[in-house]
């Protein structure tokens, strides 16, 4: 089973737990934060430790999930995945729960990547012309990528469209 179906799995079955986008929400602002700290290379090494038990695993991540104020459902899930040893996966169930969370409400995810910053009346335009074109709940970010030359890449959801210089340039040199 690949990796991607199963964060997919744990991240349904947290998702089924959730009454609504905006409970959903609230789970997603505790469960990145706590995806992002077993990403810790100190942390990493205990959890993937033979030799410590699943116990204080699960104790070591449910005092962190205090710290960081997450609820009871997200500490459960945090001590499912040590009894199961998927606690290298949370960053990828986190994604999926957003994903999951975003399409409950509505919203969808649009990154538009350019090869040099644009202005903010570039910016504008291109916002206002996905928006036209998709419809509203955009939660769009913009990032920069020197390597594509010029043009933009615009990733909506998981469908990406490529209009960049790079990919022009790597088109002309397959035909050729």
């Amino acid at each position: 089973m690949s990796d991607t179906t199963i964060a997919r799995r744990y991240a349904a079955a947290l998702f089924a737990t959730v009454d609504g986008a905006e409970a959903a929400e609230g789970l997603r602002k505790g469960l990145d934060p706590m995806a992002d700290a077993v990403q810790d290379v100190a942390l990493r090494r205990l959890l993937d430790n033979p030799q410590v038990s699943r116990e204080d695993k699960t104790r070591v991540l449910n005092a962190i999930g205090e710290h960081l104020g997450v609820s009871q459902s997200i500490r459960n899930l945090f001590a499912i995945l040590v009894a199961n040893q998927r606690t290298g996966q949370a960053k990828s169930i986190a994604r999926e729960f957003g994903r999951m969370a975003d399409e409950a409400a509505g919203r969808v995810q649009v990154t538009v990547t350019s090869a040099t910053p644009l202005s903010a009346k570039a910016r504008t335009q291109v916002d206002d012309r996905l928006a036209q074109a998709i419809g509203s709940g955009l939660d769009i970010s913009h990032q920069v990528d020197a390597a594509l030359l010029g043009g933009l890449v615009v990733q909506v959801g998981s469908k990406v469209f490529d209009n960049s210089i790079r990919h022009h340039l790597a088109q002309m040199h397959q035909a050729l």
